[in-house]
């Protein structure tokens, strides 16, 4: 069972309510009217009385789940939720950020090397001395321009964009929960990690200071010399050594010398072209990934996050881990996020009995800005028969590329050749996107994404409820009860 939360005419939060017959009678007079269905909230249409007790919002921070819980005095729960955050899909979106503009400044380079070649204003190789670079330069065929990245500072306020991105959602989940209950008092789980004593248990006093890597420049030079300048797939000693990670940092290789190895320059470069190559490394040396990466990014936003709720509200205190940690034990209580948060919120009271579900709530992405998703490949015919497929081969294209198609049949068939050129289709436009709330068949849904014209729901896996039988009830609002 769930309460009714509402809102006076003048939309101020008041206290909830299990009286579901007055609602009805509320609804059905048009004295109230249904803001939200879940959680399902009402606002009054007529004046009334604004008075509230006191309620305490308990938090429980974290990096891909955020639990809260508001408390009444006595310790009884009026509202549980969880919500599963974005944070490791707005990771990935920036590292496929980062591929996208290589990709296109490449492209802008290779434009104009080819524009200078048939214009005949190439550069023979030459050296040299770009404005803000240290060390002169050898270059070939153009020249390069000034170098932008001085003038690119970042200011003491910076923030990753992940940090930033959860920060946000945490300020955003409390809002989105007080506007529908008066909230007096907030209770946070300060969390400050020790990551040193994470990894080592038993580390305390000067050997924070003491480290493995103490006396090396940097990690690089640290398996440099723990692996003896040899590498250690053909054990030779004589050749140029890189540095390698055994699981890439492209698939969450951490920059921890347990993942790091010794290779020679031959190595090291077929264990890039080599794929069989590659997975006997990770089976020989176990790489390990990025450890500790959530507790590094919640380290960050806790001051800023802390700060926020000191200026948000009146009455803000704090408790650590360990607190309610005995006290879930104390208890014998399952561990989960709203009820951490529960466990935060009561302070020394004995838990109540909880007689209301915890709601769940998912974020979904709002604004895909990127009306172009990829760039078709440019395509060569003869006829109507398709003989090469972009000038240079791709990553992962199997079909032959022009330079191939020349080297087999000779440059007489570039004559032969036609060209469509490399397109960019626009991004297709769809009724429903990622998070709206839809009714279909008379219940509601929350869309998770769509698959021609058909919709797929959250909580199940296939896609195959009609689009034209889907109603809209409320497009995306970033956090979505599920």
């Amino acid at each position: 069972m769930n309460l009714v939360y509402v809102l006076s005419i003048t939309g101020k939060p008041l206290m909830p309510t299990n009286r579901c017959g007055k609602v009805k009678w509320l609804l059905r007079t048009k004295k109230a009217k249904i803001v939200q269905h879940k959680p399902f909230t009402i606002q009054l249409t007529y004046e009334s009385t604004e008075f509230t007790q006191p309620l305490t919002l308990g938090i429980d921070v974290g990096s891909n789940n955020i639990g809260l819980s508001v408390v009444r005095s006595s310790g009884t729960p009026v509202l549980l939720a969880e919500l599963e955050t974005r944070t490791k899909q707005v990771t990935d979106l920036m590292s496929t950020r980062l591929l996208h503009r290589r990709a296109r400044r490449r492209h802008r380079r290779e434009k104009r090397k080819r524009r200078a070649i048939k214009s005949g204003t190439v550069f023979t190789k030459k050296e040299y001395l770009i404005i803000g670079c240290e060390k002169v330069i050898t270059c070939k065929l153009i020249k390069p321009g000034k170098i932008k990245f001085q003038n690119r500072k970042r200011t003491d306020k910076w923030f990753t964009p992940t940090c930033n991105h959860l920060l946000q959602t945490h300020i955003n989940f409390i809002k989105k929960i007080s506007v529908i209950l008066p909230i007096t008092k907030v209770v946070v789980e300060y969390v400050n990690f020790d990551t040193h004593k994470l990894s080592n248990p038993d580390v305390k006093g000067v050997q924070y200071q003491d480290g493995r890597m103490k006396g090396n420049t940097n990690a690089q030079e640290y398996v440099l010399c723990r692996d003896k300048h040899t590498c250690k797939m053909c054990k030779k000693t004589t050749e140029k050594l890189h540095v390698h990670h055994v699981i890439w940092r492209t698939n969450g290789g951490s920059d921890l010398p347990e993942n790091l190895l010794t290779l020679c320059e031959k190595c090291h470069l077929k264990v890039h072209k080599n794929e069989k190559f590659n997975t006997k490394i990770v089976e020989l040396f176990k790489g390990v990934k990025k450890q500790f990466i959530h507790s590094i990014i919640l380290n960050s936003i806790m001051p800023k996050f802390y700060s926020w709720l000191e200026v948000s509200f009146k009455e803000v205190s704090k408790v650590y881990g360990y607190e309610t940690k005995n006290k879930r034990r104390e208890f014998n209580l399952p561990k989960d996020h709203w009820m951490d948060a529960y466990l935060v919120s009561i302070g020394n009271l004995k838990p109540a009995e909880i007689s209301i579900d915890p709601f769940q709530f998912k974020q979904f992405r709002r604004h895909n800005r990127a009306n172009i998703k990829r760039q078709e490949d440019r395509k060569y015919y003869i006829g109507k028969k398709k003989v090469a497929v972009n000038r240079n081969k791709r990553a992962g294209q199997i079909f032959d590329s022009l330079k191939d198609l020349v080297k087999k049949e000779g440059e007489q068939i570039l004559n032969q050749l036609t060209v469509k050129p490399a397109t960019r289709p626009k991004r297709s436009t769809k009724p429903f996107g990622m998070g709206d709330v839809v009714k279909y068949k008379g219940k509601r849904y929350v869309v998770k994404g769509c698959m021609g014209n058909y919709l797929g729901f959250v909580g199940q896996n296939k896609y195959n409820h009609l689009m034209n039988k889907s109603q809209l009830i409320i497009k995306n609002q970033g956090i979505v009860c599920i």
